[in-house]
């Protein structure tokens, strides 16, 4: 999970920061944290898809924390909006934007966690995570970011999109877990890919949408094939409401 802080208070940005990391390590979620000192310094970074959460101050210098939420949801209606910040004026407003939820300082431990049991839960409920152990501490991944799972020097990776995580389950047992979810196939030996991150078959590899490459097995390649096309057409089909 990909969450970005934007406040221009350090202080602000570190308590929040601290409480997150308390609350996301007992539920045992993997959570990264992106930093932004301004609105124009967030946007500058951001793209549809990055991030799951974004905690907004509004009082910004600069463009408002308003004006960069406003932004987000019309790029990127998926990812979940939280203003912190010291004032209830702009409650109302923060509807127009679809935020998940509005917090005030200073920030109770409490108040966070429900606002974050409330904004969570749906993305929880949609995309499920993989339980795994990462040095030998439990944690989840979600299974939306996963690109592919492989194995190198007898460990087990995990492939997301800006890192590649090694996990102390064995291969065999990460790819049972994942082919439990329709949207992974194995491809070949030790390699598990999501389909959703596939942009199309290009000669005997899956071409990922990051670039990269998974190589489609010799044997029972035309079914690999044929299972990738028909989960595409039936995921455009619901994405249409056809399903």
């Amino acid at each position: 999970m990909y969450i970005a802080v934007v406040d221009d208070r350090p202080d602000d940005r570190a308590e929040l920061i601290a409480m997150l990391t308390r609350y996301f390590a007992a539920k045992c979620v993997c959570a990264k944290y992106c930093e932004f000192s301004s609105a124009e310094e967030f946007l500058t970074d951001f793209v549809p898809g990055k991030y799951d959460l974004a905690f907004l101050d509004i009082y910004l210098g600069g463009l408002t924390g308003m004006e960069a939420a406003r932004q987000v949801c019309r790029d990127d209606p998926r990812c979940r909006l939280l203003f912190f910040t010291t004032s209830h004026a702009h409650a109302v407003e923060s509807y127009a934007v679809r935020a998940a939820y509005y917090l005030t300082k200073p920030l109770a431990y409490r108040q966070l966690a429900e606002a974050l049991d409330a904004s969570c839960a749906a993305l929880w409920r949609d995309g499920g995570g993989l339980a795994i152990q990462v040095r030998s501490v439990e944690t989840s991944i979600p299974l939306r970011d996963i690109l592919y799972a492989d194995c190198s020097a007898r460990r087990a990776r995990i492939h997301l999109e800006r890192e590649v995580v090694e996990v102390d389950n064995p291969i065999g047992e990460v790819i049972d877990i994942l082919l439990r979810d329709e949207r992974f196939l194995c491809c070949n030996r030790d390699i598990a890919i999501n389909m959703d991150q596939i942009a199309q078959v290009e000669g005997g590899d899956f071409l990922l949408k990051n670039g990269e490459r998974a190589p489609i097995r010799h044997r029972g390649k035309s079914a690999l094939k044929k299972t990738y096309l028909e989960y595409s057409l039936q995921t455009l089909r619901r994405k249409e409401g056809t399903l």
